[in-house]
């Protein structure tokens, strides 16, 4: 994340000579000449890469998640890294954030591909990954937990909250280092919050005004997925063309950066039109969105969130409405509505303020803005809309959660790994073990036998002389080929989870399984034991 960072910042500092989102300081020609440069380079990346690559940012990572095990392809990451710096140094309205999940989640995802771990393994550095990404990203480390959870898995689980709770924490020490302190804004001036009659009434126009501008924010974009099969050229083009038309009457709508609304708050910030800049910032990012650039949202909505808070304060003039305070209430209600992660929103606000006197009124506007979202535009996530959009789930159901979070230890039985020609004494030993089943191998095939039946073949020798005896030197030994009725059966190597070893029982039709553990060891898994052990566990 410090990486992206740099890539994204230090180049426009150098050249430019300020901040990659100070796109207003810079003349009309630079502003257009960013913009243009940017979609015709991306245009050139797409056009060249597999249709595969093509599909990067945070839908794509509950996708892998839900559908591949959470195996997520390094080269969609690179995709996404420059891609998405492309992006945000040529000015379009994309956030950082998204790109950060997804390479958060890549990194997360290969350590434990590496390190050969089951499934809820993958999934726990896979939540590291996230609540990291966005932990370095925005230095909110109790922020990064609940996004990885509210939004990636869409549902608390507290097995993986101690490792992803030190993930988060360790990225943001990481990112203070390497970055240094990210104050976004400063919230000096809100010194207590008046819960008085005009304050709600004032949170009831906001959230009124955020769920119209989050169901404009959706609905623009699921008219524009309609044409994702057009070339590339033609959606970039059109991407561009509007976003110049942006940098010469509203360049304070470009890039991802909080400048707009720092400003808004410090009183420096002129514009004609406070409610017209909202509205084209939204609309802009979803059309940029919508058409395929691979950048986030979470960014861009809370400014959004925060500029039509500023908005909503200046239409009430009360001593106990703070611009400040409403377009932070901004910031959390819109994230809380696009996104459907009203936790999340409002750990970040706290976080990314140090302050606690907004949690009273941000939750009534979170609460609100969440509920008349759902009830009235019957709105999900943006990104679980967009998975429903392709035809996907956004989530798996309680079995497949359930069967993933089990190893085959519970339904596995030990096996005796034995040779097909076998001492004697070898044989006689085996009456003190407790293990029932015996593997041997024959002809690059295994073979299963129940160990009592071995020791039945044994006690055959006081009738005199069996056809499986075989000498060999001075050693007598037994050809377990001929002494015992064998079945053949089935390898393969350790599943990640009881949820892919069902599937192979579902696949092949055979009832029993010969799994090969990590240690060289075997041990035998059943469709009968599997059947139990879902039935005990209910």
């Amino acid at each position: 994340m410090a990486l992206f960072y740099a890539v994204i910042y230090l180049p426009a500092r150098y050249y430019i000579g300020v901040d990659v989102d100070s796109f207003e300081t810079l003349s009309v020609e630079w502003r257009a000449g960013l913009v243009f440069s940017a979609c015709i380079l991306l245009a050139l990346i797409f056009t060249g890469l597999p249709k595969a690559l093509h599909k990067v940012g945070v839908p794509y990572v509950i996708e892998r998640l839900n559908y591949y095990n959470g195996n997520l392809p390094i080269w969609n990451a690179v995709v996404q890294f420059v891609t998405a710096a492309i992006g945000l140094v040529g000015g379009l309205s994309i956030g950082k954030e998204g790109p950060a999940v997804h390479l958060g989640a890549t990194l997360g995802g290969y350590l434990a591909g590496k390190a050969k771990l089951p499934q809820y393994g993958v999934e726990t550095l896979l939540a590291c990954g996230v609540a990291g990404a966005i932990s370095a990203i925005f230095q909110t480390p109790l922020a990064g937990v609940l996004f990885a959870f509210e939004v990636i898995f869409l549902e608390y689980r507290q097995r993986y909250v101690l490792p992803v709770l030190l993930s988060s924490v360790i990225a943001t020490l990481v990112s203070h280092y390497f970055i240094g302190p990210l104050h976004i804004f400063s919230i000096d001036s809100i010194s207590s919050v008046v819960l008085s009659l005009d304050m709600f009434l004032a949170c009831f126009v906001l959230v009124v005004f955020i769920v119209l501008l989050s169901a404009l924010f959706l609905h623009t974009q699921k008219i524009l997925w309609r044409f994702s099969s057009v070339s590339v050229w033609v959606r970039f083009s059109a991407i561009a063309v509007l976003t110049a038309l942006a940098a010469v009457y509203f360049p304070e709508a470009l890039g991802s950066g909080y400048g707009p609304l720092t400003d808004v708050l410090s009183g420096e910030f002129v514009i004609y039109s406070l409610f017209l800049l909202v509205i084209i910032k939204t609309l802009l990012t979803a059309f940029t969105v919508g058409l395929g650039i691979p950048g986030g949202m979470i960014g861009p909505t809370f400014i959004i969130g925060g500029l039509a808070g500023a908005q909503v304060a200046q239409m009430f003039e009360s001593e106990f409405i703070y611009i400040a305070l409403f377009a932070l209430l901004g910031m959390a209600a819109m994230m809380a509505a696009s996104f459907q992660a009203p936790l999340t929103a409002l750990v970040a606000i706290v976080e990314m303020t140090n302050s606690s006197e907004v949690i009273v009124p941000a939750l009534f506007v979170i609460v609100l803005s969440c509920l008349l979202i759902r009830v009235f535009f019957h709105q999900e996530s943006v990104f679980v809309e967009r998975l429903s959009y392709i035809g996907m789930a956004s989530s798996i159901n309680p079995l497949q959660r359930y069967l993933r979070q089990h190893t085959v230890k519970p339904v596995s039985e030990q096996v005796l790994s034995l040779s097909a020609q076998l001492l004697l004494e070898r044989v006689n030993d085996l009456a003190l073990s407790v293990v029932n089943y015996a593997v041997f191998k024959q002809a690059e095939k295994w073979h299963l036998v129940r160990r009592t039946l071995l020791l039945e073949a044994l006690q055959t020798l006081d009738f005199g002389p069996q056809p499986w005896l075989v000498v060999d030197d001075e050693n007598v030994l037994m050809d377990l080929t001929k002494a015992v009725e064998s079945m053949p059966i089935s390898l393969i190597d350790e599943p990640a989870s009881l949820e892919t070893i069902l599937s192979w029982f579902q696949a092949t039709g055979l009832s029993e399984v010969l799994v090969a553990l990590p240690d060289n060891s075997f041990c035998l898994v059943s469709r009968q034991r599997l059947d139990q052990f879902l039935l005990e566990d209910d």
